[in-house]
């Protein structure tokens, strides 16, 4: 009888420990949900996953090409709520560096790849997102 308890007990703890590893963070498909500190850029793999159901404000995504020295996408002046979470998405047919400016945030992109960066929109003002090496501006992010 007393071995019977035991390992019911037992079982009952296996069970207990598999639902307990069950409740992690949902998936993000690489752009990082970190609260109110800065993330760091990474370079995206492959499609990104979504979580059915989501805390918090939606990430917003901002997505820009560059190719041939010239722009597309979200260009020009992006506005963004203050303390709303953010990701740039940057595909590029040269390597090089997204970089955005003020956050000093950036992120290396392969040629013909794609990278992000993601953070919490949490300063104030307008700052440029560029290409590095290239010098060539994708946006100005204005957040407020």
């Amino acid at each position: 009888m007393m071995r019977r308890a035991m390992a019911v007990a037992a079982a009952l703890m296996v069970v207990v420990g598999v639902l307990a590893g069950c409740g992690g963070e949902p998936a993000t498909g690489g752009a990082s949900s970190a609260p109110p500190a800065l993330s760091s850029g990474t370079v995206a793999g492959g499609p990104g996953g979504s979580s059915a159901a989501s805390v918090g404000p939606t990430t917003r995504v901002i997505a820009v090409r560059a190719r041939g020295g010239q722009v597309s996408g979200e260009t020009g002046r992006v506005t963004v709520p203050l303390g709303s979470p953010v990701t740039l998405s940057v595909t590029s047919d040269v390597a090089d560096e997204i970089h955005l400016h003020g956050y000093d945030r950036q992120a290396e992109i392969p040629a013909g790849g794609t990278a992000s960066i993601s953070f919490t929109a949490n300063i104030p003002g307008i700052f440029e997102v560029e290409l590095e090496q290239s010098k060539l501006q994708l946006l100005q992010l204005q957040v407020g």
